[in-house]
């Protein structure tokens, strides 16, 4: 049990310094850096995808999601009530719940609003009538905000989720 204890607390802990933190990072410091030159975004996202970045994240960020499950139902001694209507387990689940959360909208929000945005951004670098590069022009700015919005989102329920863990312990 005390190793199965290390394993499950080192891919929590450690996944989602790597999870939340990247999300961080994208959120407040890529993506705005990237926003006045819209030109370089296809050829970063490239690269990411190249690097697998969005295979690895989410997987990471489901591996914490799994991993924090087992922990909370060994603590809890199989999420039996005593545990869970205490200070902690209320904290720790609330930390889960916005995990989960955050983890759903870069599963399901995120990653289709950057696939639509990739290719919309690949249909403008081939040269494309002036009036469609004006269409796709708006369309990739509509897809950039809405993608903004999903990335803020989930890295506020990852930073929500990060500090109910981090308190847990003290409630």
């Amino acid at each position: 049990m005390h190793a199965e204890l290390l394993v499950l607390r080192f891919i929590h802990i450690v996944g989602a310094i790597i999870w939340v933190g990247g999300g961080v990072y994208a959120a407040f410091f890529l993506i705005p850096a990237l926003l006045p030159n819209p030109s370089l975004i296809p050829q970063v996202m490239d690269g990411l995808q190249r690097r697998k970045v969005f295979v690895i994240l989410p997987t990471v960020g489901l591996l914490v999601i799994l991993a924090g499950i087992r922990l909370l139902w060994i603590d809890s001694a199989g999420f039996d009530d005593s545990f869970m209507a205490t200070g902690p387990g209320r904290t720790f689940s609330i930390g889960g719940a916005a995990g989960i959360i955050a983890f759903l909208i870069q599963v399901f929000v995120q990653r289709p609003l950057g696939a639509r945005l990739g290719k919309v951004a690949a249909a403008l670098s081939g040269s494309p009538a002036p009036e469609e590069r004006q269409r796709l022009t708006q369309e990739a700015d509509r897809l950039r905000r809405r993608n903004g919005r999903a990335v803020l989102w989930a890295v506020i329920f990852g930073l929500i989720a990060a500090t109910a863990m981090s308190i847990a312990r003290y409630v």
